[in-house]
C-alpha cells in the first residue's frame, strides 16, 4: 500500500494568529484548518483505498471536510469537481463526498488527483496526476510565485479567490497552498470585493482572479482604497494597459501579475508587470518550458513538465490513459531573445482561413496595441451559408473604423472582416463564467 495525499500540514502557521486561528473564511463564516481536518478524519471512515471519490467544491466548508476525508486515506483517486452526468454513477456518502463507481480499474500504488474541465470544444476532459506531488505544488508556488511578490519578502498571511473553487487555477494557486501551508483562505463572491479590501488593510494578501471580474470588482469600490498590502494574480492571455489602469484607479498601489497555464499544465509563465499587451512573461522559476515542432518563424507547441502537470487522462467508464511526464499545451507560442513567452494561437482551434494558416493571437496582440482597447478576441466564425469570417470582438473605447484602420497594416488574410466593439460598461455580459471573452 502507498501513502495518502495528506499526512499533515507542511508548515506551522505564523504571524499574529496561531494555527488554530488560521483557516477558511467563506460566506461570512470562519472555520480553522484544524477543525476541518478533525472532521475530515472522522468522515474518512466512509472512504476506502483503491476507490475513486468526487469532492464537490460548491459545498463550502463541507467540501474541505470531504477533501480531508479522501486525502487522509491511502491510494485513493480524488476528483475535485462538481457532480456531472458525464462522470457516470455517483453515490453520495456525505455532504460534498461521492463515490465514483468503477473509477479505478487497475490497482493503485500512488494516490491520484483529477479536475473536470471543459475545453474549447465543450467536451469534458479529466486530466489526472499523482496526488502525492500536490504538496510540492504548494511549496513551488509559495517559493516561486508568492514569496517574491512583496519587496520586503513579507509573509503572505492570506490567499483569496472570487472564482468558483472547481476552477483548476483556484485549486492550484489558492486552495493547495492555503491547506498545506496553513494560510488563511478567503473565498468571496465576485460581485462583492469588500472582504478582500478589508483583509488588505491589516495584512498581506494575494488574490487569484481574472481581469474582467477584477475590473468590475474594483469599480464597485465607492472610492479609491489603499491596497498596498494586496497583490492580484490574474489568469489571462494578455492584460491591456487600460485594464491595469482601471483596476489601479480604485485599488491604489495594488500589485498586479498575469499568470498563464491550464488544468493540464499548471502555471507556466508569470508576468509581474503586465499591461504592455505583448508577451505573457517568462517561465516560472523551476518550471521547465520549451517548444515542440517549431516552424521557420520559431513558433511551436508550448510544452512543459512538473509536479502540477497531469500524467493521465481519464474517460469515465474506461481505464486511466497514461500520457507520460511531458505535457503539450493547447497553445502555440514563441520566445524572444530575453526569454519572454508569446502566445500565437490555439492548437485545437480553427487556424485555417480560406485554406491559409493564420494565428489569431498575433492579430489579437496587434489590436491590443491600439489606445482605448481593453480586451480583444479574434476567431474564425462561420455564417449559415458556409462563408468564413475573421471576427474580432473588441472591448474598450474605440470604434469599428478605428480598429479597421489599425489593422490595415496587417496582411490582408489577417484583417478582421467583422468587428464587434463593446463598451467597458456593457462588457460583463460578453464574458463567460470563466472570464473569457
Amino acid at each position: 500500500m502507498g501513502r495518502p495525499l495528506f499526512n499533515g500540514f507542511l508548515t506551522a502557521a505564523s504571524g499574529q494568529r496561531s494555527a488554530r486561528e488560521r483557516g477558511l473564511f467563506c460566506e461570512g463564516e470562519f472555520v480553522s484548518w484544524d477543525a476541518l481536518l478533525a472532521r475530515g478524519r472522522k468522515r474518512a471512515s466512509q472512504v476506502r483505498p483503491q476507490q475513486g471519490y468526487l469532492v464537490d467544491p460548491t459545498r463550502g466548508f463541507e467540501a474541505f471536510v470531504s477533501f480531508f476525508a479522501v486525502a487522509t486515506v491511502a491510494d485513493t483517486f480524488l476528483l475535485w469537481a462538481k457532480p456531472a452526468p458525464e462522470l457516470g454513477t455517483l453515490r453520495e456518502l456525505a455532504p460534498g463526498l461521492h463515490q465514483i463507481e468503477g473509477a479505478i480499474q487497475d490497482p493503485l500504488d500512488r494516490p491520484l488527483w483529477g479536475i473536470l474541465t471543459s475545453g474549447s470544444t465543450g467536451a469534458p476532459k479529466v486530466p489526472v496526476g499523482y496526488a502525492d506531488t500536490l504538496e510540492l505544488v504548494a511549496l513551488h508556488y509559495d517559493a516561486a510565485v508568492f514569496g517574491p511578490t512583496f519587496e520586503r519578502m513579507d509573509r503572505v498571511e492570506t490567499l483569496a479567490t472570487c472564482l468558483p473553487l472547481q476552477f483548476s487555477a483556484a485549486f492550484f494557486m489558492a486552495i493547495l497552498p492555503a491547506v498545506f501551508l496553513q494560510r488563511d483562505l478567503l473565498v468571496f463572491p465576485p460581485h462583492d470585493w469588500r472582504p478582500l479590501w478589508t483583509v488588505a488593510q491589516r495584512e498581506h494578501v494575494i488574490c487569484q482572479s481574472v481581469p474582467s471580474v477584477t475590473a468590475a470588482g474594483s469599480l464597485s469600490a465607492p472610492e479609491p482604497i489603499d491596497m498596498s498590502r494586496a497583490a492580484l494574480l490574474l489568469g489571462a492571455g494578455y492584460i491591456t494597459h487600460e485594464r491595469v489602469r482601471t483596476i489601479r484607479d480604485r485599488f491604489r498601489d495594488v500589485r498586479i501579475a498575469n499568470i498563464y497555464g491550464t488544468a493540464e499544465t499548471g502555471a507556466i509563465a508569470l508576468d509581474r508587470e503586465p499591461g504592455h499587451s505583448t508577451h505573457i512573461g517568462r517561465p516560472i522559476p523551476g518550471k521547465p518550458v520549451w517548444l515542440q515542432e517549431t516552424n521557420a518563424e520559431g513558433i511551436g507547441v508550448i510544452a512543459t513538465t512538473g509536479a502540477d502537470c497531469r500524467s493521465f487522462y481519464w474517460q469515465p467508464g474506461g481505464a486511466l490513459l497514461h500520457v507520460g511526464g511531458v505535457v503539450a499545451s493547447t497553445d502555440y507560442g514563441h520566445f524572444d531573445d530575453e526569454g519572454h513567452l508569446y502566445l500565437d494561437g490555439r492548437v485545437d482551434a480553427g487556424e485555417k482561413l480560406h485554406g491559409i494558416t493564420i494565428y489569431p493571437r498575433i492579430i489579437e496582440r496587434h489590436i491590443l496595441q491600439l489606445d482605448g482597447v481593453i480586451d480583444a478576441r479574434v476567431l474564425i466564425t462561420h455564417e449559415p451559408n458556409g462563408r468564413e469570417q475573421l471576427t474580432a470582438r473588441v472591448v474598450g473605447h474605440v470604434s469599428e473604423a478605428r480598429v479597421r484602420d489599425h489593422c490595415a497594416v496587417l496582411e490582408e488574410i489577417q484583417r478582421p472582416t467583422r468587428i464587434e466593439c463593446i463598451s467597458e460598461t456593457a462588457a460583463q455580459s460578453a464574458y463567460s463564467a470563466h472570464g473569457k471573452l
